[in-house]
């Protein structure tokens, strides 16, 4: 959870009387001043909630400042209030929580920190290189929905990058340990063809899975064509910022503020994060990690146009580069052109004279899935069955109507970055929404039941370890209708 660091006074010898009384949110006097960070308060707590038992009440006195109090300890993680509030805080930055309780919420922190207790004790680990990585994500991935250093900051309730870096390292810590945890659980479970037969059969008709409406599809992509000289005109424009850069000290960063076409980077003068696991374009990610630090690159083309790049900070696996993007000028003529060059190759396509697979490999700009006859895959399981309530807006919008066989109308549309492309869209099948098949729907079966057998054997072994794992909770939780056996 994000961490703050608070000034708590109270008098050195009722220190274990207050952390033990925490969870009945007692009061406390204070003599001397003391500074403790929210660690170092888990850590008295942790000593003391060792000899909670056999702390007796005392009287309530009176305060000047509140300790935060504790919501719970497994093992050797205490958790705060506070924590509850950050954690809330930083699952609202990714998703909608709906109607999420405070039970539901504190049983989530308390799974995290039992799976994350049990991966230091099994030796599992966690590299900085990894942490700060997935850091550094995260606070580019925010500035560039926020637009700022400081809308990230105020975000998440932090007066400063160092701060906010160091709290979100600790998040991330904790994350990945629990995340290997369950893989190290559930590594070894694999499911048979006789199992899933018996998962599917065992389960009763009303409770058999309802699977949405899926179509095959196939695309045909034209872009319009940009002149040679207007390809000229870029690059051109791209070595002079470069040679500016590199023989006049001309900042970098200010560069691509003026004169950058990456409307989510412009601002940040150019700035993005990455590793080479990440999911940029081949071509970028070649001249990110092919440099040196300091280093400006010659310009280069990617699908979304010409740019230049900087390394500014190598560390680890992460860099962190400024790129310039620019794309060549396009005429009314050149987006007319390749309007009708899409829609004479359907009209061949419908009179069968050659095949819509044929066609996309032929004149398909889209690389992707033109080698494929322009299919299109699902990359999560690789499979050519797509849910249409997963799909964009727009393609579900485009494809709703067309039934097996169809190929829809010339489709205008905006790419990644603004310029107007064309499209075509062929239905290869159809399947309505309908209840779970056994052999239409096998493989999604499949991936069901063995779902299901490893979510039993996670709560097999969260069941044994509680019975021998330290855990406590605080008396507002005390009534709570957990899934485990917290209270216990």
């Amino acid at each position: 959870m994000l961490s703050r660091v608070r000034n708590f006074k109270l008098s050195h010898k009722y220190l274990l009387v207050i952390l033990g009384l925490a969870f009945a949110k007692a009061s406390i006097a204070q003599t001397d001043t003391i500074q403790m960070s929210d660690e170092q308060v888990k850590e008295e707590v942790l000593l003391a909630m060792r000899k909670i038992d056999s702390v007796k009440p005392v009287p309530v006195v009176q305060v000047r400042e509140l300790i935060d109090g504790v919501s719970g300890v497994v093992g050797d993680y205490v958790i705060l209030n506070s924590d509850i509030k950050k954690q809330l805080l930083e699952i609202q930055g990714d998703q909608d929580l709906g109607e999420l309780s405070d039970c539901q919420l504190i049983e989530s922190i308390l799974r995290e920190k039992m799976f994350a207790h049990h991966a230091v004790q099994d030796s599992i680990t966690v590299s900085d290189q990894e942490v700060e990585a997935e850091t550094d994500q995260r606070i580019a991935y925010f500035k560039g929905i926020l637009g700022s250093e400081d809308a990230v900051l105020k975000k998440y309730q932090k007066s400063s990058m160092p701060e906010l870096r160091s709290a979100l390292n600790r998040i991330t810590r904790d994350m990945k340990l629990a995340q290997r945890m369950q893989q190290r659980i559930t590594e070894e479970v694999e499911i048979t063809p006789e199992e899933v037969r018996a998962f599917f059969f065992n389960l009763p008709e009303e409770e058999r899975p309802l699977f949405n409406t899926e179509v095959e599809i196939a695309q045909i992509v034209v872009k319009p064509k940009p002149s040679d000289d207007a390809v000229k005109d870029v690059v051109d424009k791209l070595n002079d910022y470069r040679t500016d850069v590199l023989e006049n000290g001309a900042s970098f960063a200010a560069k691509a503020a003026l004169f950058s076409e990456d409307v989510a980077t412009e601002r940040q003068g150019g700035i993005i994060s990455l590793k080479r696991g990440d999911q940029f374009v081949k071509e970028f990610k070649e001249a990110a990690f092919s440099l040196t630090e300091g280093e400006v690159s010659e310009p280069f083309e990617t699908v979304f146009g010409w740019h230049i790049l900087k390394v500014e900070k190598v560390k680890g696996q992460v860099r962190d580069v400024r790129h310039i993007l620019l794309y060549p000028y396009i005429s009314v003529a050149q987006v007319n052109e390749a309007k009708q060059k899409l829609d004479e190759m359907r009209d061949r396509i419908i009179l069968k004279e050659i095949t819509f697979d044929q066609a996309a490999r032929e004149i398909s700009d889209e690389k992707e899935t033109a080698k494929n006859g322009g299919k299109l895959i699902n990359p999560n399981t690789g499979e050519a069955r797509l849910d249409l309530t997963r799909l964009s807006e727009d393609l579900t919008r485009q494809i709703i109507f067309l039934e097996k066989g169809d190929i829809s109308g010339i489709i205008d549309e905006k790419d990644q970055i603004g310029r107007e492309t064309f499209k075509i869209i062929y239905v290869i099948n159809k399947i309505k929404d309908h209840k779970a098949d056994y052999a239409l729907d096998y493989l999604k079966i499949k991936d069901i039941a063995l779902r299901d057998k490893q979510v039993k054997a996670i709560r097999k072994w969260q069941s044994e370890k509680l019975k021998d794992t330290y855990i406590k909770i605080g008396a507002e939780f005390k009534g709570c209708d957990f899934e485990n056996e917290w209270n216990k």
